[in-house]
């Protein structure tokens, strides 16, 4: 990437330049009056293309690099970058058809994400005490997982809680940050928790995610604790031992448990299961690459309104692997994420790329290996505690 600063007489003049200088597909990326007579205007602008020169980065034929624009090139990734092309390829769709006063709006917010971005990065304006505290918190957003883009997302949220105001300090800040991801997580990323929810619950993922002893862990807590009729069904007949496994606990907790390979042995045993007041069923950990699998899948809940389907994830995974396993997934369009391994996890950043990117709400966080007890309900405060601190 290459960035330079100008100075010229007026906004026309300097595009000209621009233009002239980094080629048609350059940006702007700030622009503001110098003081003094002349009436300059500084313009900040960008190009993907590396310096023609093959070395140092110049403006208006003055000198090298600055020391914020080193610091610029240092955080300006593609996936940050990425972003700020994808919010102004909206704003392109939007120019047609789109009434004034609401593009004048969209302007506005895009103009006020790239003000902050370039404030964390201290391009703008003196090295002050605020932009210091941004900066820490920003690298504490991405040290604990949070992708780039969604850190700067974050810190854009506090300068709009503090117009014109300083963030008191460090502690403070991330404080503020906790707080603004726990707001974003509420109310719709986390189901409303009426505890029963629908009657047949359905637990998928991939191999090794946790799925039946997550399945155990809720028999536990809907049999032993709310004294509800529970039947348990398994459809893994792919996994060696994987009946005795639950056979185990079905015997342990005193619950009845059906196996069923395709559809219409499933058909059978939610038949049997006719009384019960809720009914888990258990499935093979095929890969997520397999779409045969999960269209057959598919066939077993499409127009069941009984059915809840929940996606399992393993916060051992990466970020970019549970957005693929995700993905896979969609052409079951499940109801709820539930997230395991939480113990096995060193940070859980990515927690609220993952959320926010999947678009489902999470109903559970498991904790341990532990059947009944390692299990929480989800709930804003908790997953803005995990994703920040844990």
């Amino acid at each position: 990437m290459q960035v330079k600063r100008y100075e010229a007489a007026s906004m026309k003049e300097a595009l000209e330049k621009i233009k002239s200088d980094l080629g048609p597909e350059a940006i702007v990326i700030s622009t503001k009056r110098l003081p003094g007579e002349k009436k300059l205007i500084e313009i900040m602008a960008a190009s993907d293309e590396s310096p023609r020169d093959g070395g140092e980065v110049r403006g208006s034929g003055k000198g090298e690099r600055t020391g914020d624009q080193e610091k610029f090139l240092s955080f300006a990734n593609r996936e940050i970058i990425g972003y700020f092309r994808k919010e102004m390829d909206e704003l392109k769709r939007l120019v047609q058809g789109v009434r004034q006063d609401n593009l004048a709006e969209e302007f506005a917010d895009l103009k006020d994400s790239l003000q902050a971005f370039f404030d964390i990065l201290g391009l703008r304006g003196d090295q002050g005490e605020e932009k210091t505290i941004l900066a820490r918190i920003y690298h504490y957003l991405v040290g604990r997982g949070v992708s780039k883009a969604r850190a700067c997302k974050l810190l854009e949220g506090m300068k709009r809680d503090f117009p014109g105001q300083e963030i008191p300090d460090y502690a403070s800040g991330l404080k503020i940050a906790e707080r603004l991801i726990r707001s974003a997580l509420s109310p719709n990323k986390i189901p409303n928790k009426d505890e029963k929810g629908k009657r047949v619950k359905i637990f998928l993922g991939p191999t090794g995610v946790g799925k039946t002893t997550t399945l155990a862990k809720l028999a536990a807590r809907y049999a032993l604790e709310q004294k509800l009729a529970v039947g348990l069904i398994t459809m893994d007949n792919y996994r060696i031992a994987a009946l005795e496994q639950l056979s185990v606990y079905a015997r342990i907790m005193g619950l009845p448990l059906e196996a069923a390979s395709e559809q219409n042995t499933f058909r059978q045993a939610l038949q049997k299961f006719d009384d019960k007041d809720i009914i888990l069923v258990d499935t093979p950990g095929k890969s997520h690459s397999d779409q045969d699998y999960v269209t057959t899948l598919r066939d077993l809940v499409d127009g069941n309104r009984e059915v809840e389907t929940n996606l399992l994830l393993s916060l051992t995974s990466s970020r970019e692997n549970m957005l693929e396993v995700v993905s896979r997934y969609n052409k079951l369009d499940c109801d709820q994420l539930i997230f395991t391994k939480m113990d096995e996890c060193t940070r859980c950043g990515f927690l609220y790329d993952v959320i926010e990117q999947a678009g489902r709400p999470v109903s559970y966080v498991t904790t341990g290996q532990n059947v009944p007890q390692d299990i929480e309900v989800a709930n804003p405060s908790r997953l803005a505690e995990l994703i920040m601190w844990h």
